[in-house]
């Protein structure tokens, strides 16, 4: 079973996308809406997220020969 879904976000936008759980899956109405609540919050966390910035390698000249310092 394929449960498409949808969140409007006031910054982001729109965010879709989809539970796949089995036919006979169990869960309640509000367990589903739980699931798709978490989507939606991870997505919005992964955007928000400050870019992380790789630190420059530092490196160490032997004989000419250029080396990244371990």
């Amino acid at each position: 079973m394929k449960i498409d879904f949808e969140f409007r976000h006031p910054v982001h936008g729109k965010f879709r996308d989809a539970l796949n759980l089995p036919d006979n899956h169990g869960f309640t109405d509000a367990e589903i809406e739980a699931m798709k609540q978490q989507r939606f919050d991870n997505w919005v966390a992964v955007v928000e997220a400050p870019p992380v910035e790789e630190p420059e390698p530092e490196y160490i000249e032997i004989d000419g020969v250029k080396y990244v310092r371990a």
